[in-house]
Parts: structure tokens; sequence; C-alpha cells
């Protein structure tokens, strides 16, 4: 346990992915985590050690399984939870639509990176449903505040009435309901407090899945209690066994940049080494707190060919994805569905027609992103604009939601025409120009504020690298550009980061971290140009 080979930095999955539910099949590990209003939804990752993770794919990718179409910020797919049962792989989702709660919907597969199912509707009641098949060949859905139904074995169906069989030990909140039977005893878990400072994971059991449940007298057995720690936020946690018969827990949480502050990675996931009790009980962490390292024993296996997060959580990460593969790899996600028919991979690229939407309605778009996962980073784009009306745009776009971004630019022509404004005191003068333009907005509370603006004296079609840098010190991003990718000309603007930390959202709790990606937009009842996006590059850094 001391090969420092095998001691790797908490948390395992950085970045914006909350709400973990694991399951092994034989030596092979599955974790879906929420995806919110983006699509694909319910991203899958599968490892060999718990530690390094490889993503695998979506179970949510076609409208016809779950279309977010109007459903606003961090609302839609709430904590998935995946579980194996009969050969299949089984990933139940809480759809949040706020009409009045959520429905729970239920999706399987033959293989856990898919295709799956069409929904099944289970019921609509409270979030954070998870499946718990009994040695007896019965099986139960439990969702939240601690409600606990008969599940049809087919998965069809909900049989006889829910009961509420543990509300938990009067935190608010009581979420995240996980049940798990060892030595004859049914241990339902749950997730109070709320999923920021003050979460927690308690835990209690019976003889009976109906109860009565009797508290754990460690509770909580997992929190952090002190705030000066790196780790916060912990809570919404799973239990899995390994084939050495070790037992781990992966949990939510957040590192905030000052005590209570802000996290501008959001929630991630984190692993816990978990041990059972002489009295059938079980301790958590670092004695109930938030482990900073976790050490493998010996024989934990990785897969030689993973992104290994847990590594580049402290490590510098260079990926550059040049969009030459069929399909979007898995790390990207499009800010709800992208409109149709309007992107395809060509083998030179991802094309993206700049076809009108608004920035600031829940509906389609041709915004993509990925996480951030490192509190510094570069993100770069290398793309050619042939635009074919003034207004057009495209480039490198930094998101949290509809409320706050960052778009960094190539648009054809300035002026009104481009949907800009004019200088009404400047009589008989022109003020609209054709050409490419370099352009940096902010974009808050649905308004867009232009920080920079030049004229690029490049010919449309040029290939144009767009490169933004985020410093861990000072927290504020910079920018340059280049026309031929080994020069980079620096651009006189610093913007500070902080305005798309999830804590400064507008108008919606904000579930969602920050993301980077890449984006084209277009103009209404006009002629549609097109970008090409022949790299993107997201190196994370450590300082």
């Amino acid at each position: 346990m001391s090969n420092p080979i095998n001691r790797f930095p908490n948390p395992v999955l950085p970045g914006d992915h909350p709400d973990p539910s694991v399951v092994r099949v034989g030596s092979d590990y599955y974790v879906v985590t929420s995806t919110f209003q983006y699509f694909p939804g319910v991203m899958i990752h599968h490892s060999r050690d718990l530690v390094h993770w490889k993503p695998i794919g979506h179970v949510i990718t076609r409208r016809s399984q779950l279309d977010l179409t109007g459903v606003p910020d961090s609302h839609g797919v709430f904590a998935p939870d995946i579980s194996y049962y009969d050969g299949k792989f089984w990933v139940v989702v809480p759809y949040f639509h706020g009409q009045p709660r959520c429905t729970n919907v239920l999706y399987v597969a033959d293989c856990p990176e898919g295709p799956y199912s069409d929904g099944i509707v289970l019921n609509h009641h409270f979030i954070d449903p998870s499946i718990f098949n009994d040695d007896d060949g019965r099986r139960y859905l439990a969702f939240g505040g601690g409600w606990v139904q008969e599940l049809a074995g087919d998965g069809s169906r909900l049989v006889g009435e829910p009961k509420q069989v543990w509300p938990g030990t009067g935190g608010s909140t009581p979420e995240a309901p996980h049940i798990l039977k060892r030595s004859g005893w049914y241990y339902l878990l749950l997730a109070e407090g709320g999923t920021a400072f003050g979460h927690k994971e308690t835990i209690a059991r019976s003889r009976s899945v109906w109860g009565p449940y009797e508290p754990c007298p460690l509770n909580p057995v997992l929190t952090q209690r002190d705030p000066n720690k790196p780790l916060q936020k912990a809570g919404h946690g799973k239990l899995v066994d390994d084939p050495h018969g070790n037992w781990w827990m992966l949990h939510l949480g957040g590192r905030p940049l000052t005590p209570n502050g802000s996290t501008p990675l959001g929630r991630e996931t984190f692993l816990e080494p978990v041990r059972w009790t002489d009295d059938g009980w079980l301790e958590v962490g670092d004695s109930g707190e938030p482990a900073e390292w976790i050490e493998l024993p010996a024989g934990m296996e990785r897969l030689p060919d993973q992104h290994t997060y847990a590594v580049d959580a402290v490590n510098a990460l260079d990926e550059t994805d040049r969009f030459t593969e069929p399909r979007l790899s898995p790390v990207w996600e499009w800010v709800r569905h992208p409109l149709q028919d309007s992107f395809r991979l060509t083998g030179e690229g991802l094309e993206l027609d700049c076809a009108p939407y608004s920035l600031y309605v829940p509906g389609e778009t041709l915004l993509l992103t990925r996480r951030w996962e490192h509190f510094a980073f570069e993100a770069e784009v290398r793309l050619s604009f042939e635009p074919q009306t003034l207004g057009e745009e495209a480039g490198l776009l930094l998101y949290r939601d509809m409320d706050g971004m960052l778009l960094v630019s190539i648009r054809n022509g300035i002026g009104q025409t481009a949907g800009q404004k004019l200088d009404v005191s400047r009589l008989h003068e022109k003020q609209e120009y054709d050409g490419l333009y370099l352009q940096i907005d902010r974009s808050e509370k649905c308004f867009r504020n232009q920080l920079y603006q030049q004229k690029l004296e490049v010919a449309i079609g040029t290939d144009i690298w767009l490169k933004t840098r985020l410093d861990a010190i000072n927290r504020r991003f910079t920018f340059t550009y280049s026309t031929d990718g080994v020069k980079y000309e620096p651009i006189d603007l610093t913007v500070p980061a902080d305005f798309l930390y999830p804590e400064n959202f507008a108008r919606y709790k904000c579930y969602t971290a920050p993301r980077v990606g890449l984006f084209a937009l277009g103009v209404m009842y006009q002629p549609q140009g097109k970008a090409l996006f022949k790299q993107f590059t997201y190196r994370g850094q450590t300082d």
C-alpha cells in the first residue's frame, strides 16, 4: 500500500462530473454522472482500478430518448444510477423539468457504452432514483427522501405502493439513496444537507428492505468538518467492492479557491477507501473526511489506453482533437441538442454551418463544449471560416450557461447589419465594414458586451488559430491569435474568470461547471456560411 506508484490524488474525475453512480462487472467498473442540459446525456466512464477512467460514451444519444429542448439551465438530467442485472446494464435517470418535480426514466443496454433503449417512465416523484437487485431475484427502486418501491423483474413498471423507509438523520434534502445488502443486512445510504458546504453521507441498516432502519452511530460517515481543508462538499456516495475484497465509495465533492468560496471546477468525483467495522458498520475516507490522496492495493489493474484523469489532476495534460473520427469523442457535449443537419465530420475536421439560433433561449444550438479539468489551462482552436452573410461568426467559447459566456470569434463584417450598434452622433459617416474581424465579447444576463475588436488582414477561408489561457494565480483569461500556427500575436486584454464560476449564476441555481469549446452562429433569413474546425487542443496545467 505504500508504493508511491499506487498513490494518486483526489478527485479521480476532475471537472464537471457530479453525482457519480458506480457498478462493477467482473474486473471492470463503470460510472455515470449528471449532465443536466447537455447532450449527449449521462456520460459513461470505464476503469479497472477506480482511479484512471476512460470516457466510453453516453446513455442518451437520441432526442427520442429524452428531448432537452426548452429545458432551462441546470435542469434536465439529474443524478443517474447504473446497475447490472440479468446480463444487462440498467441506467435510471431523473428528468428534472419542474412540473412539479421530476420524472424517473429507465434505459437498458446490453453493453455499457450502449446503445441504450428508449426510456421507460417509472414514476413522477422525487429525484435520484437507484435500483437495488436483491439476492432473491426481487428488484426495488429507491428514490430521494428515502422512499422504496418494488420494481418488476423486466424493469417495465413499478409494483405496489411506495414506502418511505428512512428519511435520514434530519438533514435537509435527503437524496441519492442507494441500497446494499451485506451479511444479511440491508444498508441504505442517503446524502443530506444539500450538495454544497454542509453536504454529508449518512447510512442506516435493517434486516428487511422495508425497514425499520437503524441509523449508524458514526453518522455522518462522510463529510467535511474543516472549512480550511481543500476538499469540500463531500456526499452523494455509492459503495462498490473490488475483486480483492476491498470496499470503496465514489462520491461528489468540490475544491473551493478559498474557505467557503467559489469552486471553478464545480462538483467533481472523488474516491474513498471504506473499512467495515467488527459491528457491521463502516468507516469512510480519512476518519470520515474526504482523503486528499488515495492508495491502491497491489493488483489493481489499469487500462493501458485510459485518459488518466487522476494523474492529470496534478500533472499537465495535452489533448488534441482533429475531428477525423466518424463520431465526436465522448468528451464533447452540445448545449442541449445541436441544430439538425448543421454539423458534420468531413474527415478534414468538424464543419459547422453558420445557422441562426439564440444564445439566450433554451433551444437547439451549435455550442460544443468539454469540461475544464484544471484550475489553469490553455485552449486553442484552428478553423477556417467561409461566411456568406454579414454578421456570421465562429470561434472559441468559454461557457457557464445562457447567462454567462465569453466568445472569442471571427466575425464577417461589423456594423449594424452585422448586429452591432451605430454611433448616432456620427452623421453621414460609414459605420459598416466588410472583411474578417477578431472580436471578444463577454456575455452576461442575456447581453453581449464587446471587449475587443480588430480587423484581420487575411483572406476568407484562411486558417486562423485562436488561443486563450486561464492563469491559476490571478484567475484571468489572456488571449492570442495566429495566422500560421507558429507566430502568435498577443491581444491587449485580460478578462477575470470569476463571472463564469457556478456560484455567480443569474437566474437558475447553477449545478454545472464552466466549459470550453467552439461555436458557429449565423443570421436569421440569410444565406449560411460554414466554419471548418480542424483542431482543438486542451492543455491542462499545474499552475
